[in-house]
């Protein structure tokens, strides 16, 4: 780990402690983090933003789920990002949505685009409605906001854009590129979810005894923590390789890094699956209570994958890469 990196995980960590977990999503925190500049972190100076890498926002994103943080930090970075290519940005709040995720209704001349993280609280979404035509979309006129939310309780509204609203963004990225990082940045996520409860589990069967020891020096029990650390470890590792690609721009080949996004996806369904189920497994009765912090990580574990790049159709991608190629070039590709 960088000392930036570093530094980043004890602010968001700072930023919290004391905090209780119901907190973690208010108003005030939000104040807080934008005050801090974390919404904008990957974003020149120049236009608005804190500055810093894609890698740098890929860190504050997992320490935020880590710390079982539920705000659009990630989702609003994202899309100022878009935003930034072609003006300045604000700190107006903005989200994200793909065309590819709804339908066009040219009855009525209506894109409908369901599950649009944090669509209710953002001033803004940046669209792509085919291909890599975007537009910046102001929430008011000509627009329709339905809200829904996921398992975590999370904002996931549906979005109606009437006719040709919003302003083009001649220099936005593809489409592909965008939603790459964002599927990063989700996978990011999950790990730091999956940290979050590893921690609490590691440190309730240290805890908690039984037969007159701790619960962790039971075989079965100490084999099931290590198997959910070994899921974080994997994630992280195949995390590294795509925040690596995508920290080196736009200008350079697309198809290693939507390969490295995949990949993430994959391992990341994988990961959230076996360190929620292993965590309520460890903890018993516990890990069912409102008043126990598990479930705010474990709730996320179960929503987040399949959000943005889904696990099937990532895992096909990859699949018919491997096809195409050879498994060894898919590899090369993915290792190199």
């Amino acid at each position: 780990m960088t000392d930036n990196a570093r530094e980043l995980r004890e602010l968001v960590a700072d930023v919290v402690d004391g905090m209780s977990f119901d907190d973690r999503g208010s108003d005030h925190l939000w104040a807080t983090l934008c005050d801090l500049g974390l919404p904008r972190v990957g974003i020149d100076e120049a236009r608005g933003g804190s500055g810093g890498t894609f890698a740098d926002l890929a860190v504050v994103v997992r320490a935020l789920a880590e710390q079982a943080v539920g705000l659009p930090v990630g989702e609003n970075a994202l899309a100022s990002w878009v935003l930034a290519h072609d003006r300045a940005v604000d700190g107006t709040g903005t989200t994200l949505a793909f065309a590819i995720d709804g339908e066009y209704r040219e009855d009525m001349a209506v894109l409908r685009i369901p599950a649009v993280p944090w669509l209710r609280q953002a001033g803004g979404v940046v669209v792509y409605r085919g291909g890599d035509d975007a537009s910046y979309v102001e929430t008011g006129e000509g627009v329709r906001v339905d809200e829904a939310e996921n398992l975590a309780g999370e904002p996931r509204d549906t979005l109606s854009v009437l006719g040709a609203a919003g302003t083009p963004l001649r220099a936005a990225p593809p489409m592909p590129d965008v939603r790459g990082r964002h599927t990063v940045l989700r996978a990011a996520a999950v790990a730091g979810a999956a940290e979050g409860a590893y921690r609490l589990t590691r440190d309730y069967v240290m805890q908690r005894e039984q037969f007159g020891k701790p619960l962790a020096r039971i075989p079965a029990v100490a084999a099931g923590l290590a198997g959910m650390k070994v899921a974080i470890v994997q994630l992280d590792a195949v995390l590294a390789r795509a925040v690596d690609l995508y920290g080196t721009g736009t200008g350079t080949a697309l198809r290693p890094r939507i390969a490295a996004a995949a990949a993430a996806a994959v391992i990341a369904a994988d990961a959230a699956a076996v360190c929620a189920r292993t965590a309520h497994q460890l903890h018993g009765a516990m890990g069912v209570t409102r008043e126990y912090p598990l479930h705010h990580y474990t709730k996320r574990l179960w929503a987040w994958p399949g959000e943005v790049g889904s696990e099937t159709h990532s895992a096909e991608y990859l699949g018919a890469r491997a096809l195409a190629g050879g498994e060894a070039a898919v590899w090369d590709e993915l290792t190199a």
